[in-house]
């Protein structure tokens, strides 16, 4: 009897590539953890090799947390020039606010704003990059126009991440220009959302902010 077929595939060779996409699936998740934990070589060591968009994606952050900018800037440009995904863009400028090329970065992220689809949760991102980048430049009114924007967004999409970042970002403004009264209250409302995201890391991390 003839072996069964699947879009003009043998049963078994479809089941074997069912197999290898569960275990490529395994292996970016495990990566993906271990940069949870700060384990960015290991996580290197476990994405090298696969060639796919997921996985260079995910290998660009451990790049970059390790600070080889370079590196990741490459792969990120790189992943942008074949996908045109907005998504590569924004990595390019994440890259750039990390090694302290705060301009560079900016004009990325303002490049990236005329790209976005209509998701509800690539605005308060985007939003939040071009404030967050214009605070650590020193531009008072701007800053705070474009972190209060991008809480806006973020409170109507009701994802917890976003809402989260929004007010870290609002408190670091507001640590900056000495209103503590302020800072206090996003502090609070940036740990609950981290806490309501299953972030407890990045709750921490706000913590030690104030």
């Amino acid at each position: 009897m003839p072996a069964r077929r699947h879009g003009g595939k043998p049963a078994k060779a479809v089941a074997k590539g069912s197999r290898k996409k569960g275990r490529e699936e395994t292996r970016l998740a495990r990566a993906w953890a271990l940069m949870e934990e700060g384990r960015f070589q290991q996580a290197e060591a476990l994405l090298r090799g696969d060639p796919s968009p997921e996985a260079r994606f995910a290998l660009g952050y451990a790049l970059a947390f390790q600070g080889r900018h370079e590196e990741a800037l490459a792969l990120y440009r790189a992943l942008y020039r074949e996908s045109g995904s907005h998504r590569a863009l924004h990595q390019v400028g994440m890259v750039l606010r990390r090694a302290g090329r705060l301009k560079e970065a900016l004009a990325v992220f303002e490049e990236e704003a005329r790209l976005l689809p209509p998701d509800p949760l690539a605005r308060p991102v985007n939003l939040y990059e071009r404030g967050y980048t214009r605070l650590l430049l020193g531009e008072k009114g701007e800053s705070l126009a474009f972190l209060r924007e991008s809480l806006a967004e973020a409170e109507a999409s009701l994802d917890p991440v976003a809402q989260a970042s929004a007010h870290r970002g609002l408190l670091e403004w507001h640590l900056r220009f000495g209103q503590e009264e302020e800072a206090q209250r996003h502090k609070e409302a940036a740990i609950r959302f981290f806490l309501k995201a299953g972030d407890p890391k990045g709750a921490e991390e706000v913590e030690g902010l104030a």
